[in-house]
């Protein structure tokens, strides 16, 4: 009983981890419409909406995928690191909430919220990657890239863009890649 319990976390964690890739990608489109290539329908507050809102879920969604991703580490061994990891996310992904709430009305909204988001989602993500590493809940490569990727964006973007930090697709890479392979591993 126990295992088909931990069996059916895996696989939701594992849905909820890609799920919110998958949300995410219109939102990334729709940003790229509106910011780059100017499309003249976009100005509208609707559009706005939609646009955030598709980044707002992506991250709720996130945020759930990594809880249950959390009970399955622990449950595999390691509760120290997967509960800082969580708690880390969880943070930064209320700050992201609310300074994207802030710019939905157009309002100036301080840069500080994203920028300890950014910091908050790539440290949370890296712990995450040790703790697959420390359980052995997934190869330890999938902990590896993880601790790889985020850790190297959190050094690569101050310097190579130290005025905009906030590239959200980032952050949902290392979730599809673990979500995948939760799949792959049932």
């Amino acid at each position: 009983m126990v295992a088909n319990s931990l069996i059916s976390e895996q696989v939701a964690a594992a849905w909820l981890l890609i799920l919110s890739s998958i949300i995410f990608l219109p939102g990334g489109l729709l940003y790229t419409g509106r910011a780059i290539f100017k499309w003249p329908a976009v100005q509208s507050e609707g559009y706005l909406f939609l646009e955030r809102g598709l980044v707002m879920a992506a991250f709720l969604v996130a945020v759930l995928g990594l809880a249950l991703l959390e009970r399955l580490l622990d449950a595999a061994g390691d509760s120290i690191l997967s509960t800082s990891g969580m708690t880390i996310y969880l943070i930064g992904t209320v700050l992201v909430i609310a300074a994207e709430t802030f710019s939905l009305n157009r309002q100036d909204w301080a840069y500080a919220p994203i920028v300890a988001f950014v910091v908050l989602a790539f440290l949370g993500q890296a712990v995450f990657g040790a703790s697959i590493l420390r359980s052995g809940l997934l190869p330890g490569w999938v902990g590896w890239a993880t601790i790889i990727w985020n850790l190297g964006w959190l050094v690569i973007l101050p310097i190579a863009r130290p005025r905009n930090i906030y590239y959200p697709w980032l952050h949902f890479v290392a979730p599809l890649l673990i979500g995948i392979t939760l799949l792959l591993r049932r």
